[in-house]
């Protein structure tokens, strides 16, 4: 008997927990689904380990003595060999530089860590901006914060197998917070946020640590997008990183689900009233921005600089001034190199200006002439489109000027390029004027070459010999001359434009403030088609005269090995 109810009993108990488990998961079936998570599945996918990949830890530090050890225990202890160490101490005040120096040494640890220091603090963003700029675009940069450490010896060993996918270009994980180490930080992005790039706009929070994302992932990143008012952003730092990289690579953001990073939250400081200020006006600003486009491909290979030169086409426009003209080519040819192709838009007003520029054309044969007034009811906006055009084999870079315009110094056309590839800058003011003074918020980019934040002013500037991408001009309308073209140019110089310039002055202008008569216009016309020139190199010496009107003239010489090589 009392088997019988024992065993009812238990049949009971059965089929509660059977209804039970089936409305359990029938109400979860009825609950709104949360975005997809094709992303993550796709992206955690098992790849086989080809080979290992190369990681660098970018350590950033300030007065975190105490903390030294445990986060450089936490590197050293690291399983995986593939791995090396930036730790740069950022201005610190306290013994953090020594006493990394000393453990360092301690641990024979030297051949695997770059010390660095920095004598005053400076925005994250500028150290890593950089940093990683010198890096190799394969090479996977982990950031870690100088007061936290990781929380096991295989985060880089799981690292590499995540990285085994060449889909990853950038992870995330989860963090748990020290002393107490009961809070634990970090979960996936919704698919639905990150195609539709809403990270901007509708999050407020950052990735969770551990971060990490190739160099040249992040060497993709607009340097105008890191600044603020002409400055590297200090605060808001991570958010400035962060949204670029996401935005870019939305479908190539893996969160790797394990704990990987202690934050050290001990000796958190509140900020005060003015600091949160700030935030807010650089976190505004930051969110205020236009997402970045999805990159289709991410190139992980360096550019070689003998394997691959760039070069610029040139534009000049001349109006009835031949003589001019002739001077701005000499010193073209006679300065630069990497030039592509050379085009020359004039407007001869009578028979006479025509025939000095015919007289020019045969002595710059690779220079393409094309006259405004061969083109029907003189269509100047016709011409500068297809000169503009990106013909299949054209550079997709361009100088413009007028025919005003001298160099005096050699200029490298490839470094002025490759400088604007790096900062993915659309102009290089080549015709910027010297000055006493550097720029206070210039930004050194390469030897010779600084990069500058409009700003307000900064936005006014007058056109002048500049370096552009010819994309600028895809969609040119309403542009009957120069001077309209001039205007057109201006309006692409917001205040957030990043422009680059020389640190010595390269070019000189023959522009004076006085516009010269037309009867002058024809006096040099007259005296280039007798056999005169511009000499070169007296127009520093005599810059005064140019100022009058005066232009100091030589004999053209009959043979001139310089044009005869072009």
């Amino acid at each position: 008997m009392k088997k019988s109810i024992l065993f009812l009993l238990l049949i009971a108990m059965l089929g509660s927990t059977f209804y039970g488990v089936r409305s359990h998961f029938n109400q979860v079936s009825e609950l709104p689904k949360v975005g997809g998570e094709e992303i993550q599945k796709r992206l955690s996918t098992f790849h086989p380990l080809l080979k290992d990949q190369k990681f660098v830890a970018v350590v950033l530090a300030e007065n975190v003595e105490e903390e030294v050890a445990r986060n450089l225990r936490s590197l050293f202890d690291q399983s995986y060999g593939m791995m090396r160490i930036i730790y740069i101490d950022n201005g610190s005040s306290d013994a953090t530089y020594v006493k990394c120096q000393k453990l360092i040494e301690s641990a024979g640890k030297s051949d695997r860590i770059t010390l660095l220091k920095v004598g005053e603090h400076k925005p994250m963003v500028e150290i890593l901006y950089d940093v990683i700029s010198t890096l190799e675009p394969h090479e996977v940069v982990a950031l870690i914060d100088g007061k936290d450490w990781l929380s096991h010896e295989n985060v880089f060993d799981h690292l590499n197998c995540a990285y085994a996918n060449p889909d990853v270009w950038m992870t995330y994980s989860r963090s748990i917070s020290h002393p107490d180490y009961q809070s634990v930080a970090g979960k996936p992005f919704d698919d639905q946020l990150l195609n539709e790039k809403k990270l901007r706009k509708d999050v407020r929070t950052n990735l969770s640590p551990l971060v990490t994302f190739y160099a040249g992932f992040f060497q993709q990143i607009r340097l105008q997008d890191l600044l603020h008012e002409g400055s590297f952003i200090d605060e808001c730092g991570k958010l400035a990183l962060h949204l670029p990289l996401v935005e870019m690579g939305p479908e190539h953001l893996l969160f790797m689900d394990e704990i990987s990073y202690v934050k050290n939250e001990s000796d958190e400081s509140t900020d005060h009233k003015l600091h949160l200020q700030k935030v807010a006006a650089v976190e505004s600003h930051l969110r205020s921005l236009s997402p970045y486009p999805t990159l289709s491909a991410l190139n992980l290979i360096a550019n070689s600089p003998l394997s691959h030169r760039y070069t610029s086409d040139l534009i000049f426009f001349s109006d009835d001034s031949p003589m001019h003209l002739y001077a701005c080519l000499e010193s073209v040819f006679l300065k630069t190199r990497d030039i592509g192709e050379v085009y020359v838009l004039f407007k001869g007003s009578d028979q006479e200006f025509q025939r000095a520029y015919l007289n020019l054309q045969s002595e710059f044969h690779n220079v393409h002439f094309l006259n405004v007034c061969d083109y029907p009811g003189n269509d100047f906006s016709s011409l500068i489109t297809k000169v503009l055009s990106n013909r299949r084999h054209a550079s997709p870079y361009v100088v413009i000027g007028d025919d005003h315009t001298i160099f005096e110094e050699r200029i490298r056309f490839h470094d002025c390029i490759a400088a604007m590839e790096k900062v993915h800058a659309d102009h290089f003011f080549l015709g910027a004027e010297e000055r006493e003074e550097p720029l206070p918020d210039a930004i050194a980019i390469a030897p010779g070459i600084f990069a500058w934040q409009l700003g307000e002013k900064g936005s006014l500037q007058e056109f002048s010999l500049s370096l552009c991408r010819k994309s600028l001009f895809d969609t040119l309308t309403a542009v009957n001359d120069f001077s309209s073209f001039k205007h057109y140019w201006r309006r692409h110089l917001q205040p957030e434009v990043v422009a680059l310039f020389f640190d010595e002055k390269m070019v000189l202008s023959m522009n004076s403030d006085k516009e010269p008569s037309l009867a002058t216009k024809r006096e040099w016309s007259h005296k280039f088609i007798e056999g005169f020139k511009i000499d070169l190199p007296s127009l520093s010496s005599e810059i005064d005269e140019l100022e009058n009107g005066e232009l100091p003239l030589i004999r053209q010489e009959k043979h001139r090995p310089m044009l005869e090589a072009l």
